[in-house]
């Protein structure tokens, strides 16, 4: 019985795609890599205006409290 189990090979999977894949590194592609990095990118602007939105929000709270 022990004979008729199929062994997988050693394997990584892509950061981005999450499909699997024999080698080194993090991504299957460049195209993977690409796009990853697109995305984060995006994401860490994004983070980048809503952390600015709130302290201005917070510097118009305080400027409207001390009445000036």
């Amino acid at each position: 019985m022990s004979d008729q189990v199929e062994r997988i090979p050693q394997h990584r999977h892509c950061a981005n795609c999450k499909k699997a894949f024999v080698g080194d590194g993090l991504y299957c592609s460049p195209a993977c890599e690409k796009g990853r990095t697109e995305e984060l990118k995006s994401k860490k602007n994004k983070l980048v205006i809503v952390w600015v939105g709130a302290v201005v929000l917070m510097l118009i709270g305080i400027w409207l409290m001390l009445g000036l």
